[in-house]
Formats: C-alpha cells, structure tokens, sequence
C-alpha cells in the first residue's frame, strides 16, 4: 500500500547502551531510581517509534545518512537527541546527547576515536 512506511528493526549500538546507562544513572542521583527508569523507558519508547517514524528524522549536517530526533517529555525544555543511521532494515541508534551539549561537535569527536 501506498503511504504506508515499512517497519524496520531497531539495534542499539554498544555507544548507545552506554549512554542509556550514563542517563539512567544521572536521573537516579539528582532525583531517583523510579524517575531514572521512568526516563528510560520513555527514551526507548520513542527511539523505538524510529522502526515505523524512521523518515521524521533530520539529517546530521556534513555526515552522510545520519539522522536525528529530538525526544522531549514536554514541548519545552531539555531532553535528548538520539542520532541513529539506517541501514538496510535496520535502524541503528548511535548515540544519545543531552539537548544542552553541543552535541554534534561530541559526535564527532567520538568518531575521531
């Protein structure tokens, strides 16, 4: 059918995972476990998403294929962007930066690695 997206598969790279955990652990000091899980489960829930909403994401300007959303519990505010790349039927989440980073420099970074 016409307009009807295809459903991809969803993988979290190792960095990705990493960073869930990094997150996770964060919000479990500044507030607690529950509100870390919480957290948690709404990032993966909107990554996700990416396995049918995979077109909604833009483009990382200078880095062919990469693409990214903005994942926010309210419209204003922080929240994180997760970047990922398509390939084949498989969306890969590569990363996941906090909204405040500058989070494309540390992306790159990282592939400098």
């Amino acid at each position: 059918m016409a307009g009807i997206p295809r459903k991809l598969t969803v993988s979290y790279t190792a960095d990705a995972l990493a960073s869930l955990d990094e997150i996770w652990s964060w919000n479990a000091h500044r507030y607690h476990r529950d509100h870390a899980s919480s957290y948690i489960a709404f990032l993966e829930a909107e990554t996700n998403k990416l396995g049918v909403e995979h077109a909604c994401g833009k483009p990382v300007p200078s880095r062919s294929g990469i693409r990214y959303v903005t994942i926010r519990r309210k419209n204003r505010g922080h929240g994180h962007v997760a970047v990922f790349e398509i390939v084949g039927d498989i969306v890969y989440i590569l990363d996941y930066f906090h909204t405040s980073q500058n989070w494309q420099r540390k992306l790159a970074e990282k592939e400098r690695k």
